[in-house]
């Protein structure tokens, strides 16, 4: 993997006291930023309204591990069609918005019949995310009993109507006078769904740095069902340079580490309601040099995990190793530098393991779909949060085809290994590399002693030669069916 040699800038610091005043000052997160830019810009007139009955969640024939909780943004549309959701214990629709009083000004199609029917016959519960991003309107709900009871038997209501599983809140801009209004109103809340809705959720988004001191995580975190930290923005749109948004380690005072460490400290180590966020998105800033984390020259662009890891792969994968992400950059045609920061497979990894290090209740991103048709994030899921299940006899249960089932580590440095399924231990398998232009790279046969079967390459060619840095593809065929994978070698 390359790594870029990243010397200490004393203005870090600095910069991120000045973050954290920018953020207690009005900063706004990617939950807020996203839903007012696709309030105004994703049409939902074209919307379906579906008919039919709505289904109760089934039981789960394969469990994950950990908590898996994803965001479902309503502009996503239909997106949820293609999420295995084998590997999601809770999707969260993106949102019902509430005002001041307690009252529901959108819910954005909620409820969507057929995704809910979609994810209960997995066994994965679905939640109804309320949001509110005005610190005024906040105050004026939370500050109220009248209005905190009208927004709770909204809530509600809305959440048997679409025989759902429980809420989750997101309030941001967060006035610090309404830390103790807060906890009451996640009391109330909690109480009457539970009691309501036996068996159901209440979760709460909850900021990675609380600037203003306005959040009581230990309250909370005993009152409600889980805490989801929202592991990103640590840099963003308006930053002053460039950098991760979601950082591991490093970078000064403000990380993931820090972060998750806080909330420990704070709760006094609930691990088993903290659920560690992480982004499937970056940012891309206009900088003043290529040099990584150097001074922005302009507002940073969001970018979905799907079109991040394509310019990535058109202008170079680099590796910061301070924070443990990912990141490019590249000139335009005027030679005007830019920077690109995001997460991949591979420091989600490191993030997935320092949750479950940290016995944490389990992981989530934001945002479901961002990663379009790219794989490699749901086989990370798979790779770190389920095994292989058995059937009654005991024994692993038989593919009906031959399956791809994880790629790891992808993108990879030293080595990566392909693990697959065959229907028959009796089936040969041959296993061809290639490059980008289809010339064969390595080519090998496996005879399986068992269906599960994996590969492991180590960068070097048919040839003997280290191969460069590059996308390559694994292509897997048993004689009747082939399966084709990407996966990406950093040097």
């Amino acid at each position: 993997m390359k790594y870029s040699i990243k010397r200490y800038r004393p203005n870090k610091f600095i910069f991120l006291i000045l973050s954290g005043f920018i953020y207690s000052q009005g900063y706004s997160g990617i939950h807020q930023m996203q839903s007012e830019y696709y309030k105004k810009h994703y049409d939902e007139s074209s919307r379906q309204q579906e008919s039919g009955s709505i289904q109760p969640n089934q039981p789960r024939e394969r469990t994950p591990s950990h908590e898996v909780f994803g965001y479902h943004p309503y502009w996503m549309g239909t997106a949820w069609q293609n999420y295995n959701f084998d590997l999601i214990t809770t999707l969260a629709y993106f949102s019902a918005e509430v005002n001041g009083t307690g009252g529901l000004d959108d819910l954005h199609g909620w409820p969507i019949t057929g995704l809910i029917n979609e994810a209960h016959a997995h066994g994965t519960d679905v939640v109804l995310c309320a949001t509110l991003f005005n610190s005024t309107d906040i105050t004026t709900l939370l500050s109220s009993s009248t209005n905190r009871t009208n927004c709770i038997n909204n809530l509600l209501a809305q959440v048997q109507a679409g025989n759902a599983d429980g809420i989750n809140i997101d309030f941001e801009s967060f006035p610090s006078s309404q830390k103790d209004n807060m906890v009451t109103f996640i009391t109330d809340l909690t109480a009457t769904f539970h009691s309501e809705i036996p068996g159901s959720q209440v979760t709460i988004a909850m900021p990675a740095v609380d600037w203003s001191d306005g959040w009581d995580y230990n309250a909370l975190a005993s009152i409600s069902d889980g805490l989801f930290i929202m592991g990103y923005g640590y840099h963003w749109s308006g930053s002053s340079t460039a950098g991760p948004v979601s950082p591991l380690t490093g970078w000064g005072t403000y990380n993931i580490t820090w972060t998750v460490n806080d909330y420990l400290n704070k709760t006094g180590n609930d691990q088993g309601k903290i659920i560690l966020g992480l982004p499937y998105y970056g940012y891309e800033w206009p900088t003043t040099s290529g040099s990584a984390g150097t001074s922005t020259t302009g507002s940073g662009d969001a970018k979905f995990y799907s079109e991040a890891i394509a310019l990535a792969e058109s202008w170079g994968f680099l590796w910061d190793n301070e924070s443990q992400t990912p990141w490019y950059r590249y000139q335009d045609t005027t030679n005007h530098w830019h920077q690109g920061w995001y997460d991949d497979s591979l420091s989600l990894s490191l993030k997935y393991d320092f949750a479950m290090d940290q016995n944490l209740k389990g992981v989530g991103m934001w945002a479901l779909g961002y990663d379009g048709s790219n794989s490699e994030l749901w086989n990370l899921l798979y790779e770190k949060f389920t095994q292989l299940q058995s059937g009654t006899d005991g024994h692993p249960i038989v593919p009906a085809s031959l399956q791809i089932n994880r790629i790891y580590p992808n993108p990879f440095n030293a080595s990566v290994t392909v693990e697959f399924s065959l229907p028959s231990n009796r089936q040969d398998a041959s296993i061809i590399l290639t490059d980008l232009l289809g010339r064969v790279i390595q080519k090998t046969s496996i005879v399986p002693n068992s269906q599960q079967t994996t590969w492991t390459w180590t960068g070097i060619d048919k040839n003997g030669i280290v191969s460069p840095t590059g996308l390559y593809f694994v292509i897997i065929n048993n004689g009747e069916q082939t399966r084709s994978r990407k996966i990406t070698l950093l040097k």
